[in-house]
């Protein structure tokens, strides 16, 4: 019954080392209450997660729609309404004799507010809802909630048309400040969904003729020429270009064919486009001194980037081969100061603007009733112009005989000017 010492001793380190160690931790308290940070996330992944649902319905809804207007023949079923779309529109613009309810316009005015994935849903159902029924070949069963939803924009367009016009220079709604540091304020992705938007609404013939109203201008047009087109980032630039594109001239996607298959334009269609070619061929006229010559002028010299000067030439030789703006053709082929800023162009490095403003300069030349002063800029320049165009786009000749045929057309006339007798 003897402890051996070797025994003991081990008893008594153990015991020794009992003695040494610090009680166990108290039981964790119980959990606490979410904190405000934890709060704000949660209703963010809930938003987030509701708006990417009502984006899917409405995109299955018009694939269903689709499939069954081919079913049917191509034949439109006006005896129904499509329930996800017309009730997304009553969801988000509910009114009642109390109170009415902007949350589409909400969310859109403070898209940085918004995480990545909810702005992106924002947009995307609120473009839906403005062209829905514009596009596609079973559209006109989805015209009604195009044009309702066209009407409530216009009916907020002080709001909404300047808040997606801020939205292009990261000053966001008007719940985000110009200091605010929320998430992504002012970043290209805000800028490209505010311009998809903005072009959406450019579609409504109304909207359109609002925006480019005398009272709107300074606020909703001349920001695109003046500073948007300018932006050193790509993608801004260009986007802004598209939307200036789309100002000036009109052009949107057509609307869709008349039903069975007949590819000639509708009634509805030409009326369409007659109705926003008048509006743009109205407004250079009326504004052409602040556009033409004031901006789209600033952006063809040097000192703009290769990609403005490039797109904003291929728009002036749209707008001036228009036939709805003849009269701002002439007014601009009448400028001797005009020409000579197309005759440097047609020096430029980039065989793209070259290109491009080959096709600004052959309306110079085929001009029947140039004035003195432009007839003196080419007759003095004439051997120069006819030796260069000779050799320019020479590769180009073989595969475009358009080009071929227009560039021997602007070398003849030239070479048979001559100035006036006095």
């Amino acid at each position: 019954g003897q402890v051996t010492p070797s025994t003991g001793e081990a008893a008594c380190r153990a015991s020794h080392d009992n003695e040494q160690q610090p009680p166990p931790p108290p039981p964790p308290p119980p959990s606490s209450s979410p904190s405000p940070t934890d709060i704000l996330e949660t209703h963010r992944q809930d938003l987030t997660a509701r708006l990417d649902r009502i984006k899917t319905l409405l995109y299955e809804e018009r694939s269903s729609s689709s499939a069954a207007y081919a079913a049917r023949g191509n034949c439109t079923n006006y005896n129904w309404i499509p329930p996800v779309a017309t009730s997304t529109f009553q969801s988000f613009v509910s009114s009642s004799s109390s109170t009415t309810t902007h949350l589409l316009s909400d969310l859109v005015q403070n898209l940085p507010l918004l995480p990545f994935e909810a702005r992106k849903s924002s947009a995307a159902i609120f473009n839906y809802l403005l062209v829905c029924g514009m596009d596609g070949s079973d559209a006109r069963q989805f015209a009604g909630v195009s044009t309702a939803f066209g009407g409530y924009v216009l009916d907020r367009a002080e709001i909404l048309l300047g808040s997606l016009v801020r939205g292009h220079d990261g000053r966001g709604g008007p719940l985000l400040s110009s200091s605010s540091s929320t998430a992504a304020a002012g970043s290209v992705d805000i800028t490209l969904l505010c311009g998809s938007m903005l072009r959406s609404c450019l579609r409504h013939v109304e909207i359109y003729r609002w925006i480019l109203a005398d009272s709107q201008c300074q606020r909703l047009v001349y920001p695109f020429l003046e500073v948007f087109v300018h932006d050193p980032n790509f993608d801004v630039s260009s986007d802004a270009l598209e939307t200036v594109r789309v100002m000036l001239t009109g052009s949107a996607p057509a609307l869709p064919p008349p039903e069975g298959g007949n590819e000639l334009l509708s009634a509805e269609e030409e009326q369409y486009r007659r109705n926003v070619e008048s509006i743009a061929s109205e407004f250079l006229a009326r504004k052409y001194y602040e556009v033409i010559d004031e901006r789209i002028n600033q952006c063809l010299s040097s000192e703009s980037n290769y990609m403005t000067r490039r797109m904003t030439l291929q728009l002036l030789s749209t707008i001036l081969l228009n036939r709805s703006n003849y009269n701002v053709m002439i007014r601009y082929i009448s400028s001797s100061q005009n020409l000579v800023t197309i005759l440097c162009l047609l020096r430029d490095p980039s065989p793209h603007i070259t290109l491009d403003a080959f096709q600004v300069f052959k309306i110079f030349v085929a001009n029947p009733a140039k004035p003195p002063e432009v007839i003196k800029i080419l007759f003095d320049n004439k051997v120069k112009l006819v030796k260069y165009l000779e050799g320019l786009h020479k590769e180009r000749e073989k595969s475009d005989e358009q080009f071929r045929d227009e560039k021997g057309l602007v070398i003849g006339t030239l070479e048979e000017l001559e100035l006036e007798e006095r």
